[in-house]
């Protein structure tokens, strides 16, 4: 990361979260479940709610991971019509296959609760994860 980088990182602000949301089907009143396994995403997604909404209407963002990563990290996404959660996820969990692998964690004990989405002072978009055991 660059000193510029650094600089920007200071001043951000938030300006969205994001929640995902599963409608349950294992239960017999088909409740809500507040969060969506990063490992069984590719499930989970047929029970998104919401799934096909542009949540971050920007074309280029950069995801700041840090849990559960020995040593945080960051990556670029591209988008040419911006990020659902439908897509955003579907991103997420081909990244999180090549950490697991390298970091040796099991990617189905995670659960994708919220993003928070900020903008840079020089107007880039960065997202961070709320990932729960």
């Amino acid at each position: 990361m660059s000193a510029a980088d650094y600089n920007d990182q200071a001043s951000k602000n938030l300006i969205s979260i994001i929640t995902f949301n599963v409608t349950a089907t294992q239960t017999i009143d088909g409740g809500i479940i507040p969060w969506v396994n990063i490992g069984k995403a590719n499930e989970e997604i047929l029970n998104l709610i919401d799934a096909e909404e542009i949540v971050i209407p920007e074309h280029e963002i950069t995801v700041a991971v840090d849990y559960p990563l020995s040593n945080p990290t960051h990556f670029q996404l591209y988008s040419s019509i911006g990020f659902s959660r439908k897509l955003f996820l579907i991103e997420l969990r081909e990244k999180f296959i090549v950490f697991a692998k390298s970091e040796e964690f099991d990617i189905n004990t995670l659960d994708l609760v919220a993003l928070d989405v900020y903008k840079t002072e020089s107007g880039r978009i960065e997202v961070t994860l709320d990932i729960d055991l």
